[in-house]
């Protein structure tokens, strides 16, 4: 997982630590990405590679950052990370389809 250093530090900025609502979560990491221009893009990327990537956890990640979204399924965390990364990094983008099934493997 050291290859999606971007990735994690994001995830970690959602730790449940600081006990704020989504909403806040969601200004905090926007106004987050406005101070570091361009981080939100290779957030992007490592999104997509770990999505491909067959070693990559989100239950795991969620745990070991104590992500707001931490569960032990798969599709929970994932659902998440994309209401409040995703959506806040690619706004009007779907998340590649066929990758996101492929993490979150259907019931």
């Amino acid at each position: 997982m050291e290859n999606y250093k971007e990735l994690r530090y994001a995830v970690s900025l959602f730790s449940i630590d600081w006990e704020y609502t989504d909403e806040e979560y969601r200004s905090g990491f926007e106004d987050f990405l406005k101070l570091n221009n361009g981080l939100g893009n290779t957030i992007k990327l490592e999104m997509i590679e770990a999505l491909k990537d067959p070693n990559w956890s989100w239950v795991k990640i969620g745990y070991e950052t104590n992500f707001i979204g931490s569960d032990d399924s798969e599709e929970n965390v994932w659902l998440t990370v994309k209401n409040l990364i995703w959506d806040v990094i690619a706004p009007n983008e779907e998340p590649p389809l066929a990758l996101a099934s492929r993490s979150c493997p259907q019931k």
